[in-house]
């Protein structure tokens, strides 16, 4: 088994082990896709104890047979992100409050393993803890059929958001300086996107909702996002979500609070989607969301060291890059 641990200094210390599975589940790591919050465990960042294994979201391939769990070796099962996957009110996150996946082999408690879907592909499995966020951002307003939601932020969260407010019959304007996303959006059937370095965000959704402006708004909390979109765009009286993958690594916010309560909006934060962890699993085998062209970037497992220094360098540098171990 090789591990891959940050020293804390932007460097990973690679360690081999032998395997002691006992009563856990040995698994052969598939894909993993690093956060925002894995690159700042590689660069020293979080305040946690090194050395640390990064990267929550992964796949992975059963490497035995364990018919007392209904698995058989080979099988295809995504990684639970969740330190306790059953624990009601513990948001323990592997990568950074545990070591994560960033690894060859892993053996790990059955309830941390999740069988999904044959009609799943693992590029899709990969991201479901991001519908999960989604899913709860979505969750926390009263959406009705019709109501507008304005997106904040170009990133995969941002794009899913977009994807499922058209799910529930609402109207998703997703606003981003990044082209990339934009495009994605597009393609995955969102009819209104702003380019804001090209556009007046203000203008272009006042004439997208005739004058009413945004019912609820949700932010991707990531760097270089102007959190006074919340009370430029949503109507008096709306409600507003600042998301992110965890709370762990979060951007400084300086938002104009008095805009705010000027316009009696409701702010409301979400930086995990564990509640929401087995409906994002459902609602990938419904095949409603499309994840085409969101993985632009596979390394090998020998080229993680590489890949955590450009990202490292600019966190923007892919939609998403994976690697494939």
């Amino acid at each position: 088994m090789k591990s891959y641990y940050a020293t804390g200094d932007r460097m990973f210390k690679t360690v081999e082990s032998e395997s002691t599975a006992g009563e856990l589940v040995r698994l052969k790591l598939s894909l993993i896709y690093p956060t925002l919050a894995d690159v700042a465990v590689f660069e020293g960042k979080l305040g946690i104890d090194y050395p640390r294994i990064p990267c929550r979201l992964a796949t992975a391939v059963l490497s035995e047979d364990r018919e007392e769990l209904g698995l058989k070796l080979g099988s295809r099962v995504l990684l639970n992100p969740y330190v306790d996957p059953s624990a009601q009110d513990d948001e323990r996150i592997y990568g950074v409050d545990e070591d994560g996946f960033l690894r060859d082999f892993i053996a790990v408690n059955a309830d941390s393993v999740v069988p999904f879907p044959e009609n799943v592909k693992e590029e899709e499995a990969l991201f479901t803890d991001i519908v999960a966020v989604a899913l709860r951002a979505l969750g926390s307003f009263r959406l009705q059929k019709g109501d507008y939601v304005a997106i904040v932020g170009g990133s995969l969260l941002g794009v899913v958001v977009a994807q499922l407010a058209l799910y529930y019959q609402a109207i998703p304007v997703l606003i981003s300086s990044d082209d990339r996303y934009l495009k994605l959006a597009e393609e995955c059937g969102v009819y209104y996107t702003v380019n804001e370095l090209s556009e007046n965000v203000t203008t272009k959704l006042m004439s997208i909702t005739g004058g009413r402006m945004a019912d609820h708004t949700v932010l991707h909390a990531i760097p270089n996002v102007s959190p006074n979109f919340i009370h430029m765009l949503t109507a008096s009286g709306g409600d507003c979500v600042i998301a992110g993958l965890n709370g762990s690594y979060l951007p400084k916010l300086d938002a104009d609070i008095s805009a705010i309560a000027a316009k009696n909006l409701t702010v409301k934060g979400v930086t995990n989607g564990k509640s929401e962890f087995n409906a994002a699993i459902n609602l990938l085998a419904q095949k409603i969301l499309k994840f085409d062209g969101f993985v632009d970037n596979t390394v090998p497992l020998t080229e993680a060291q590489k890949l955590f220094e450009e990202l490292g360098a600019d966190a923007q540098r892919y939609v998403a890059a994976v690697i494939k171990v």
